[in-house]
This record gives C-alpha cells, structure tokens and sequence, in this order.
C-alpha cells in the first residue's frame, strides 16, 4: 500500500482512533497493525519477559517491513538509512507492574527486566535482525501519537538523519475495553520505492 500526503491535512483512521497530520511529502510504504481483539498474540521473544509489550513491537515491525522488503535483512541501500521511532503514551506498563511487584513484596526481580525496562531496547532486536542504520528514538507524546510520529518522521528525513522511517505505535490495555494494539508504519519522502 502507498499513501502519498503532498502540503495539506492527511486523516487516517487507525485501532479505532483518527489522527489527522500535516505532512509535506510522506509516502507511505509500508503499513501493519496488530490488535489483541482479533489477533493471536506474537511469539515469544527471547530476552524478554514478563510482557506482551516487546514481542507486539517486533511483530507488528516485522510484518510491516517484511511487507515492504520482503524477508530480512531490508536492502542495503535503504537499511543504513532507516531511522525507527518508538512511540507510546504509557510504555511497558506489564514490565513496570512486574518490577513493583518485585520490590512490593521484597523478593529478587528478574535481571531482563532491568534491560527490558528500556522501551525501545526491542528496537535493538529489529535493528539487527533487519539490519536497519539509522537513528532510533522514542517518544511519549502528551497530544496525538500518530501525528507526532508523523511529525517526527519528516524531521528526521528533512534534516538527512533518515531516508525512510520505520514508525511504531504502541499501547497496552489499561482497561478492559482497550485491547493491547500496536501500528507500524514505513515512510519515505517522495514517490514510493
């Protein structure tokens, strides 16, 4: 699938939410979700624990780059210069229940928990695995997720840190009528590739 926003206001309806951005020149190259409602769960991941949140991320990238790429690793001509965004509200809430837990009832937490307490360790596991160079950042935003990406991933491509951006959204449920639900999107400037 290619979206292409050219200088005016893009809205994408995405897990039952809108987010409207502005965008000079982003296409979209690849695109994957994941929901807990209607999906199975991701495999297992080795190295994390205790939580869905890693093994969602890495699936809902993979998907979304295996879409676009093929099988990994990506092209070198595009790997080196794909930056990843990590963007999320509330983080790996699983993991820091886990490790309050831990220290709520005095016993020893596990030591992947200390390194998987990082969010955007998983990207790490992405980078490598697809061979990506770029930048890898993470973000919280107070506003709209996915506009914030957004905007995020046309920096990094304005500025020359990225040629494309590999951008996941991701929530965990925090109340029972919002499944865990993650989003990945592949962006470029320009035509598609």
């Amino acid at each position: 699938m290619t979206t292409t926003t050219s200088n005016s206001t893009a809205t994408t309806t995405t897990s039952n939410r809108t987010a409207t951005t502005t965008a000079s020149r982003l296409t979209v190259l690849g695109r994957a979700s994941w929901s807990a409602e209607g999906d199975e769960r991701p495999p297992n991941l080795p190295g994390f624990t205790a939580s869905p949140f890693a093994p969602i991320i890495a699936h809902v990238a993979d998907r979304c780059l295996s879409g676009h790429h093929g099988e990994p690793p990506a092209p070198p001509e595009r790997a080196e210069g794909t930056a990843m965004v990590l963007v999320t509200q509330l983080g790996d809430m699983a993991t820091e229940a886990a490790v309050t837990g831990s220290v709520d009832t005095g016993t020893k937490a596990s030591p992947l928990l200390f390194y998987q307490s990082v969010p955007s360790a998983v990207l790490g596991v992405v980078s490598a695995r697809w061979d990506l160079g770029g930048p890898v950042i993470c973000i919280s935003p107070a506003g709209d997720p996915l506009a914030e990406g957004m905007d995020l991933a046309e920096l990094l491509i304005e500025d020359g840190s990225a040629g494309d951006v590999l951008l996941v959204l991701v929530e965990l449920a925090t109340r029972d009528d919002r499944p865990d639900r993650a989003e990945a999107l592949l962006v470029s400037a320009g035509e598609a590739v």
